[in-house]
């Protein structure tokens, strides 16, 4: 998300989705991802147990979260680039951070929605909503 769309918009240039931008999309803030992993490593009451990281409800699609990501930064939409299957496989020739979504494709061809609410009430946590974390994440590629 970060590398293919949020930084391409700030610098400018034409997002990427991979495989599908019409189906559901959970994900997971980065800070909320850093903040849950200390707050489990400091807990005894999380070991032993499957944890999911915070993730906010109500996930959007990829076309939706491109739509909001020029929204926020404040420019025209100039669409996305569409990267179906057989295309991720040969660009990430070049770009090995394509090379490696192959295998997680999965999470772009189907809706893949994420429930975090075991953690989030344990931990009494709120995760940061998409639009919150796209305006950040656009603030970071700017600078």
């Amino acid at each position: 998300m970060n590398e293919i769309v949020i930084k391409k918009i700030a610098a400018g240039q034409k997002p990427m989705v991979l495989a599908n931008a019409n189906k559901l999309h959970s994900l997971t803030y980065i800070p909320d991802a850093g903040k849950a992993t200390a707050m489990l490593g400091m807990s005894d009451n999380a070991w032993n147990q499957v944890w999911h990281v915070p993730t906010a409800g109500n996930p959007m699609t990829m076309k939706q979260i491109i739509e909001a990501t020029y929204e926020i930064a404040g420019t025209k939409s100039s669409g996305y680039q569409l990267l179906p299957k057989w295309m991720i496989q040969l660009v990430g020739i070049f770009m090995p951070v394509l090379k490696e979504s192959v295998e997680m494709l999965y999470q772009n061809e189907y809706d893949y929605i994420f429930d975090s609410t075991k953690f989030d009430t344990a931990f009494n946590f709120e995760p940061t909503p998409y639009l919150q974390g796209i305006k950040e994440a656009l603030e970071f590629y700017r600078k």
